[in-house]
């Protein structure tokens, strides 16, 4: 095992300069896609608007129960 870990090590220290390159790399890509995605200009979409007018006879109604459950009221 001794003798391993200076080879080892020295893999490790050849690897980890390549590493960093390819982690700066995609860094810098994201940020370039980033700043592409951010500097398009899109067409506004019109915004479909709906109205929903509630009529105060509706809000007096009760909800319906079925009577099934209407008899059931009050027992636990």
């Amino acid at each position: 095992m001794k003798r391993l870990t200076p080879v080892l090590d020295a893999i490790f220290a050849g690897a980890n300069p390549g590493l960093i390159a390819a982690a700066m790399i995609v860094a810098l890509l994201d940020v370039a896609v980033a700043a592409q995605h951010l500097s398009v200009s899109r067409a506004e979409t019109p915004v479909a608007v709906r109205t929903v007018v509630v009529s105060a006879e509706t809000e007096q109604l009760a909800p319906v129960i079925p009577p099934e459950l209407r008899d059931m009221i009050g027992h636990d």
